[in-house]
């Protein structure tokens, strides 16, 4: 449960909501967490869609809100932020509840607020050739920027939509990393893997060390934390005869990295959404430990992974499995940090063809990727998310919390675990259960319980059993688990992955004049490549496309660019209309 302001992001492990049971924000400035209940008030907006999306909040916690879609006034679909609530709440559109009053605000918009599905846009299925331009003109920019070599664009459609394309890529070059181009080792972090750990003058560097050395960068793609504080290290013979305990707390390495954050630098780039696990009281000392835990964790990783890539025997299929199950299996390591890792792999094993045929998507990737295919008829779309508010904030660092498909309601303290929890089976159900577990966790806010007072929390339990009286709000539990669990019994569509390798055989096989000019741009955009990058193999090995067989990872990634570009279109409209 993570404590918010209203206006900033609140730091530190204290400084929870303690407001009386009634008393709801005053002006978006009282703290609240990620359990706290979101109250509509009667104050409208003069946008539409604003008050839509306030409505959709209505009685639920800040967590069920964050990730909520909704539509914007363009039409676009979007999905509800810390910032939107933030800006809603300074608005007075909604407020934070909290205690009693929060069980009271869930009750009442369970009950009365039937489930309105988002109205989504009809699907429509992607422009192909409108894709090829696009692609054509990121050939350009690619040459361009990296080759000092400008290539006509030949292709009208191409040539009419480069300008508002070449502005959309210029604000995302250098610094912001944001743009990547064709081939995906341009891009600065791939790009730096190449120019400074797999071209390092490190002569008895083996193919193993960099490609562990590959990893450790991978820590936290900050470059210059790499050469100026490990690249020293990582060049000693002695360092790597026991490479793990390099990065032991209070190690060499450690307290040079603390240093290099004392002057107030970066220690991970700004794509990395890691919420650092609480280890240490001090914030820098904290995120640091935290990068050392995770450098041992991705050396052993690495070098678990070495021996099955170079293994012959076995599949590629075989290895693609092996690697993601091995990265998702590692702690704190989810879906994006198998494609992150996957593609620097690919990159220094290109022989493999380990992307060619699927990729993984990574979790800022997930939604779009998805309406993309959904639209596309590739996959079946996702049953809309059964709406339900699975917690509540009972102040002072206490919350309820339900794991719905168990049937469990849990109270539970921030650092300090579970203090108890109550199931449908002991309470008759799921309602029983958690209108039981509301009145132990304001008895265990109320008092500042702790583990250690269990057997309190156990004879009051009890007593509410025991209780004919008790007042049980109608939530509908019960019916919302068994649609749950009838949900997770259907049987699964084919994953993102598969479907990605689905559509681009689709997008491969289109023989349209876009398409065509695209082709013939490549391999004059490649061939002028390899003489230009002609002394770093690696990238070489990534400009021989043949024809018609773009691999899953370009797709998958110039297909995250091609949506920006038509999300920034839709911006630059919007824009025009409202000075009009």
């Amino acid at each position: 449960m993570t404590p918010f302001k209203a206006n900033r992001l609140k730091g530190g492990s204290g400084a929870y909501a303690k407001t009386a049971d009634a008393e709801p924000s005053k002006k978006g400035k009282a703290a609240f967490t990620t359990d706290s209940i979101v109250r509509r008030t009667a104050v409208k907006s003069n946008s539409t869609y604003l008050d839509k999306r306030c409505d959709t909040c209505d009685g639920l916690t800040v967590k069920a809100c964050l990730g909520q879609p909704y539509l914007k006034g363009s039409g676009a679909e979007a999905k509800y932020t810390l910032a939107d609530l933030r800006y809603d709440l300074q608005a007075n559109r909604i407020e934070i509840v909290t205690g009693a009053a929060a069980v009271a605000v869930a009750a009442k918009a369970a009950a009365a607020k039937p489930e309105v599905p988002v109205v989504r846009a009809p699907p429509q299925k992607m422009a192909i050739e409108c894709f090829y331009a696009f692609a054509q003109c990121s050939l350009r920019m690619e040459a361009r920027h990296f080759m000092k070599h400008d290539f006509e664009l030949k292709d009208a459609q191409a040539a009419e939509m480069w300008p508002e394309v070449e502005k959309m890529f210029s604000r995302n070059l250098g610094k912001n990393e944001k743009w990547v181009p064709w081939h995906t080792v341009l891009g600065v972090h791939e790009k730096f893997v190449v120019d400074e750990i797999h071209q390092a003058k490190v002569p008895w560097w083996t193919d193993h060390h960099r490609f562990v050395a590959m990893f450790l960068f991978r820590c936290h793609c900050k470059c210059d934390l790499f050469l100026e504080v490990q690249m020293p290290y990582l060049k000693q013979k002695a360092f790597w005869k026991n490479l793990s305990a390099g990065f032991d707390a209070s190690s060499a390495m450690e307290k040079d990295m603390l240093k290099f954050r004392a002057e107030g630098r970066p220690l991970q780039t700004s794509c990395f959404l890691i919420i650092p696990e609480r280890i240490l009281k001090d914030d820098d000392q904290n995120l640091v430990r935290n990068i050392m835990l995770r450098s041992q964790r991705l050396i052993s990783l690495a070098n678990d992974l070495w021996p099955l890539l170079n293994n012959p025997k076995i599949s590629i299929g075989e290895k693609y499995t092996t690697i993601k199950n091995g990265i998702l299996g590692t702690k704190q390591l989810g879906d994006t940090w198998v494609k992150m890792l996957m593609v620097v792999i690919d990159i220094a094993l290109p022989r493999l063809r380990l992307l060619q045929d699927q990729c993984e998507v990574g979790n800022g990737a997930a939604d779009p990727m998805r309406q993309l295919l959904e639209d596309e008829g590739i996959l079946e779309p996702k049953e809309d998310r059964i709406p339900v508010n699975l917690s509540t904030d009972s102040g002072n660092g206490v919350s309820v919390v339900t794991a719905l498909s168990q049937g469990i309601v849990s109270v539970k303290r921030e650092g300090g675990g579970q203090l108890i929890q109550v199931t449908s089976g002991m309470a008759g159900s799921v309602d029983r259960a958690y209108a039981v577990a509301l009145v132990l966790g304001e008895l265990a806010a109320q008092k500042g319980l702790h583990q250690k007072d269990q057997d309190i929390l156990k004879k009051r339990r009890q007593q509410l059993f025991d209780d004919k009286q008790l007042k049980v709000p109608k939530l509908d539990l019960d019916l919302k688990r068994q649609e749950l669990l009838a949900r997770e019994k259907k049987p699964q569509g084919p994953s993102a992955s598969d479907a990605l390798g689905t559509l681009c055989e689709r997008i491969n096989s289109s023989e349209g004049s876009s398409a065509e000019l695209f082709w013939t741009m490549l391999a004059n955009v490649e061939k002028h490549g390899c003489k230009h990058f002609s002394a770093q193999p690696i990238i070489v090995e990534q400009m021989k496309t043949r024809r018609r067989k773009l691999s899953a990872v370009t797709l998958q990634v110039q297909l995250c660019e091609f949506r920006q570009y038509g999300n920034y279109k839709r911006m630059n409209a919007a824009s025009s209309d409202e000075v009009n």
